[in-house]
């Protein structure tokens, strides 16, 4: 605490320093010798301050950056337009994590620049427009990411040696499940809160979710597409392993640890319709954005 406050006390005093010669003038060489001083005390301090920060922060990009703001045109405008650049690069790292590939940064400028200098009388509407098309266009580029495909082509590989398995039955939609015991009663329907104990894994049958000691109330609006109908097959005591192609679980987006297209086993017991008294259901299988 005490470095800091010394570097404030630093910074307070270099604008003192600043403040003075602005109206003095100054001599060249004096000048030049409260540069050095006033370079050694901030390359000092920073270098502390940024080691503090991270121990494994890379200097020299660190002291670009630095380089960058400090020579850098202090306009209102240009300075607008570096906060904004933050948000753009913010964007980029944000599509690339999600779609698994960088953004054309150069198609991205190219139509920034088109857009943010052509006149907008219908401002409202036009962005509305816009917006639109992305949720499309995410969604194509998620698909054609790496992973996706990859996790596709898994998918498809797993469901083709199941077939070999007559103990398995495929519905029309594409999922694959193995009855364990047929319960008794009717089936459940989709306005249903049903409750179920489960264990989520993925295709190397590690465990990424389950419903723990006591059985969790699913509404079966609020659930992935294979996980909802599965249920609907199902009948109170009934157990079952069901395998789910990504296209029916959380799709080219993923969802928490679980992979773009990925393809997922469910391990699930049906205890019964949940009564209106008893807690409400938990989404803690949510359907994909559409």
């Amino acid at each position: 605490m005490k470095k800091i406050l010394a570097f404030a006390m630093a910074g307070m005093l270099m604008m003192g320093f600043v403040g003075c010669n602005s109206k003095t003038g100054g001599t060249s060489d004096a000048m030049d010798s409260l540069s050095i001083a006033f370079g050694d005390l901030y390359g000092v301090g920073m270098g502390q301050q940024l080691r503090a920060m991270d121990s494994t922060v890379d200097l020299e990009k660190a002291l670009k950056g630095m380089e960058y703001i400090a020579n850098a045109d202090t306009s209102k405008a240009f300075m607008q337009g570096l906060q904004m650049g933050m948000q753009i690069a913010q964007l980029y790292a944000g599509i690339e994590q999600q779609c698994g590939m960088p953004i054309n940064k150069s198609l991205f400028m190219k139509h920034l620049r088109e857009g943010l200098t052509k006149p907008t009388p219908n401002g409202q509407e036009e962005m509305m427009a816009l917006q639109s098309k992305i949720e499309p266009l995410l969604n194509k580029a998620m698909e054609q990411s790496p992973k996706a495909i990859a996790n596709k082509k898994a998918g498809e590989e797993y469901m083709a040696k199941l077939k070999n398995d007559k103990a398995y039955t495929f519905t029309k939609s594409g999922i694959a499940y193995k009855v364990i015991a047929a319960g008794e009663g009717k089936n459940f329907s989709d306005s249903d809160v049903v409750k179920v104990n489960y264990v989520g894994r993925h295709l190397n049958d590690s465990v990424f979710d389950k419903s723990g000691e006591q059985p969790v109330p699913f509404n079966l609006k609020q659930v992935i597409p294979g996980f909802a109908e599965m249920i609907q097959l199902m009948k109170p005591g009934s157990k079952v392993t069901v395998v789910i192609p990504g296209e029916l679980a959380y799709g080219p987006q993923g969802n928490r640890g679980i992979e773009p297209n990925e393809t997922l086993i469910f391990d699930i017991e049906t205890l019964g319709v949940q009564d209106p008294s008893e807690q409400p259901a938990r989404p803690q299988i949510p359907r994909p954005a559409k």
